[in-house]
């Protein structure tokens, strides 16, 4: 494994979290999607809620010879609504990742030289494009 620097571990740290807020909260819309009777949106947030699982176990797997605290910062849109409202949400996150998130994030650790952290975010990158 490479050596994790500064940036790119703070980046994982980072993807780990976001990735583990967005499995909760694609969870949540299924429920509420379920209720107001939209069975087929609902197994779609279910399907992303497993795919954001994937990402945050892969990101988590990377960082697997760190044994410290640490403090994540995560930015995720919150605030479960209506379907209507959490589709709207569940965009706005997918395309911050897409868009801004997982590219800078794949240059750093490409940059850096850690492989393995940059296989790990090309893959949830190629995976968000089709969320």
């Amino acid at each position: 494994m490479s050596e994790l620097r500064t940036m790119t571990r703070q980046f994982l740290l980072n993807a780990f979290g976001g990735e583990s807020m967005a499995h909760m909260r694609y969870l949540i819309f299924a429920e509420i999607a379920e209720k107001e009777g939209f069975p087929n949106v609902a197994r779609l947030f279910k399907a992303i809620a497993f795919a954001e699982q994937v990402h945050a176990r892969n990101h988590y797997n990377v960082l697997r010879g760190y044994n410290t605290d640490e403090t994540v910062a995560a930015g995720t849109p919150i605030g479960p609504g209506s379907t209507s409202k959490n589709l709207e949400l569940a965009i706005r996150g997918e395309e911050f990742e897409v868009n801004e998130m997982y590219p800078v994030y794949l240059e750093v650790a490409r940059y850096q030289g850690v492989s393995e952290a940059e296989k790990s975010f090309r893959f949830a990158l190629e995976a968000e494009k089709i969320h």
